[in-house]
């Protein structure tokens, strides 16, 4: 009997196992979707933000993340909506296609489930519960939040929001990146300026639609996107003027029509002499947009308006920004010619940015001719002077150092009236710092006894007592330009010089009406009579200079003689008498 029920349980144990499995298989088809949907997950409160790794921030796989089927079985048919308490409709099918060629789809390294998003699960198990939104903002907001347990916060990670001042209205990840179909960060990258449009298309401020419209247009590269003014970090006000004014292209129009071009580039900076430079062996680095622009009303956007009629009001009211830096050379201007002008009310007078510029300043003087350049931009008549004078060609033509220009003698900075007697006893020794200098006069073959001949005659000798009387006292004697010319001055050879001898006489009929041909040939330029220059002069000075002496001292020896004699006579007779 025994052995009996042991073989009739052996021939039944495959029996048993196939119903054992098939038991099995009733209770995995109906009971894991509910198992998977109450899977417990942590509060998002609970959860820290924290960046992590794409690797980290994929879910570890969960026994019953294979069960999302029953959530795409359902939702991929569905093409209704659901309406939210405020009236927006919340669409319930699911693109299964976009779902699965989405960063989180069949090309994950690990696939996420629907729950891993939309938690709390109890929420989401069938029959759904209504949703606690209000409306599709809410909603989304909602989901965002489960985006954080994988990803860095939004307080951490929003391109272009996160210096935004008011907070109430900021994008969530599914704004940015979208729900089922979210797409690489590197496709939103390559064309960042139309993502960002898709919201921001118009602004309530005027000047806000302008400029963006302009700066938009000039974003023509992936180094410069949105973020380059929007960034993520709090930028210093000078890199915000530099951002805006690089990409700004259009001009400001004045009340006069004239118009100003507001584009400044970082470089134009840099290449300046406010840029990078070495002085004395010490580095400076380029100064801030605010080092000169100090009115807080131009550290924000938008500008206040410009309260200028014309470019020449807008340079005159910024003529004190240099005096910041530049206070000693500001002083010096204060006495110069150009002040003056601009105090009669002469507003057409020189300021420091007419004759250095604004953003571009370069050596005032390197090359040379720059000088000539720029005082040459209001004095033209002079400039066409200059340039073909004996000065200005070897300096335009050869770079010549040794020439002078514009401010070797009118000065730089406290410029004084070229007409006043000041400057006209002063010029003698302007011309003479050049022409008396032996290596400098060398090169020419030009007599250096400019200073020693001049002022031996009677022009050179009334000029000195002048000077030594009072700088400010009117003279009538001539000086050097008023033989040579002023800007004019060619050489001595040259048929249109004033002092060639075709043209000497009508030079000095200037001052002497009545001078005849033998009154200008009598003059030796400034040459010393020699064998070689003026050789009858010299041989007769050098007659005078030999009998002069000899009779002179033929007399005195005469006269000394003849008092010895007389003293010696008068001396025999005294000791005669004794």
């Amino acid at each position: 009997m025994k052995q009996s029920v042991q073989q009739i349980f052996q021939r039944s144990l495959p029996f048993l196992a196939c119903l054992l499995a098939a038991g099995l298989v009733v209770v995995l088809l109906n009971g894991l979707p509910a198992l998977a949907q109450e899977q417990p997950s942590a509060p998002v409160s609970e959860q820290t933000p924290q960046a992590v790794t794409p690797q980290d921030a994929l879910p570890a796989q969960m026994p019953g993340a294979a069960t999302d089927s029953a959530c795409k079985l359902c939702h991929a048919d569905l093409t209704g909506t659901l309406a939210l308490p405020s009236g927006d409709e919340l669409t319930l099918g699911v693109d299964l296609s976009a779902l699965d060629a989405s960063v989180h789809g069949q090309h994950a390294a690990q696939q996420l489930a629907c729950t891993d998003c939309h938690a709390d699960r109890q929420r989401y198990q069938y029959p759904h519960q209504p949703p606690p939104a209000q409306n599709l903002q809410e909603y989304r907001a909602d989901v965002a939040q489960n985006c954080e347990r994988c990803h860095v916060s939004s307080e951490l990670h929003n391109p272009g929001h996160l210096q935004a001042q008011d907070k109430t209205n900021l994008p969530n990840c599914v704004d940015c990146h979208g729900s089922h179909e979210v797409e690489p960060a590197a496709a939103m990258y390559a064309a960042p300026i139309a993502f960002c449009r898709t919201c921001h298309q118009t602004f309530e401020d005027p000047a806000l639609a302008a400029v963006h419209t302009e700066v938009v247009a000039s974003l023509d590269s992936p180094e410069h996107n949105c973020t380059t003014c929007h960034s993520d970090t709090v930028q210093p006000v000078d890199a915000q003027c530099k951002n805006c004014h690089s990409l700004l292209t259009s001009w400001v129009t004045l009340e006069s029509g004239e118009v100003i071009d507001p584009h400044v580039t970082p470089a134009h900076i840099d290449a300046s002499v406010h840029g990078f430079r070495d002085v004395d062996g010490k580095q400076y680095t380029p100064l801030a947009c605010t080092d000169c622009h100090r009115n807080q009303q131009y550290t924000h956007y938008p500008h206040p308006p410009l309260e200028v009629a014309n470019r020449r009001e807008l340079t005159l009211q910024r003529e004190a920004i240099c005096q910041n830096c530049h206070s000693n050379i500001f002083d010096q201007t204060r006495d110069g010619i150009h002040n003056h002008a601009l105090q009669e009310g002469n507003k057409q007078a020189a300021t420091c940015f007419d004759c250095h510029g604004s953003h571009e300043i370069q050596p005032p003087d390197v090359p040379r001719e720059r000088v000539v350049a720029t005082c040459g931009s209001c004095h033209e008549d002079i400039k066409e002077q200059y340039v073909t004078s004996v000065h200005g060609a070897a300096l335009l033509a050869d770079d010549n150092p040794d020439v002078p220009v514009c401010t070797d003698c009118h000065g730089v900075h406290d410029i004084v009236q070229a007409t006043s007697n000041e400057f006209r006893l002063a010029s003698t020794e302007m011309c003479g710092k050049c022409h008396s200098d032996v290596n400098i006069m060398d090169k020419y073959n030009i007599s250096t006894n400019v200073m020693e001949t001049y002022v031996a005659d009677f022009h050179g000798t009334t000029n000195v007592l002048f000077a030594r009387e009072s700088a400010h006292q009117e003279i009538n004697t001539a000086v050097c330009y008023d033989c040579h010319g002023v800007h004019n001055i060619l050489p001595a050879t040259d048929e249109n010089s004033q002092i060639m001898k075709a043209n000497l006489l009508t030079t000095c009929q200037q001052c002497h009406p009545n001078a005849s041909e033998n009154f200008s040939a009598a003059w030796m330029s400034h040459y010393e009579p020699s064998v070689e220059h003026y050789p009858l002069v010299y041989f007769v000075n050098l007659f005078y200079r030999i009998v002069i002496p000899l009779t002179v001292g033929g007399f005195a020896l005469f006269i000394a003689s003849d008092v010895y004699r007389r003293l010696w006579n008068r001396l025999r007779r005294r000791k005669g008498q004794s």
